[in-house]
């Protein structure tokens, strides 16, 4: 089963890179046949902002795709092709990294506006839906403070995933990472990722 863990953090082989290739071993783990597994790390790739136009979710005049001519089209397929997601990010500024903020706002050509007309043709309404729709993840949060100092970066990320209507399998939100590496001394840390991944591989079949 194909698994991409999508990285927001600057900074490559930190706390929160740690944490996700740990919760890869525990999915790898359930199973001797090969799993495709592919990261991406954001900052490494060619994703500019997304302006807002709509032009990639809304019926015509929409275009059903994004106008952006960079890395993110190949990545939206490849998401299409996968049983299951992680999403790391270190608390900065009290929400998610601007790399994954924006990497975000770039999946918006997997939803679909299907819209509500009256009698005349007229939009009225409407809902979206989702090719990732029944998909599972888990969320990685990393940060300095010892407590959980803002509920924010989880509820960004929790919301985006319902949007997507992508499940929630599990999270790992680890804290006092000072340094970079320091979670690789937290034990409970590690073991709850390796745990997390291994959930994640039994349910990421179920629809």
């Amino acid at each position: 089963m194909n698994l991409m863990a999508v990285i927001g953090t600057p900074r490559k082989g930190g706390n929160t890179e740690i944490l996700v290739d740990r919760i890869i071993e525990g999915y790898k783990s359930k199973t001797d046949a090969e799993v495709e597994v592919e990261k991406i790390r954001v900052i490494e790739k060619d994703i500019r902002y997304c302006t807002g136009c709509l032009s990639c979710t809304f019926p015509p005049p929409g275009t059903k795709k994004c106008v952006i001519d960079d890395d993110m089209a190949e990545i939206l397929q490849k998401m299409t092709r996968c049983d299951a997601f992680i999403f790391g990010t270190p608390n900065h500024m009290r929400t998610v990294s601007s790399p994954l903020l924006t990497f975000f706002s770039r999946m918006l050509p997997l939803m679909e506006f299907i819209p509500d007309t009256n009698a005349e043709g007229n939009i009225i309404g409407g809902g979206f839906t989702s090719k990732l729709k029944n998909k599972k993840a888990a969320i990685v949060i990393s940060q300095g403070d010892p407590i959980f100092s803002s509920p924010l970066v989880y509820e960004v990320l929790e919301r985006n995933l319902i949007d997507f209507g992508i499940r929630r399998v599990g999270d790992i939100i680890s804290r006092g990472n000072m340094g970079p590496g320091d979670v690789i001394k937290k034990d409970a840390d590690m073991a709850a990722a390796f745990e997390l991944g291994k959930n994640l591989f039994n349910l990421a079949g179920m629809y």
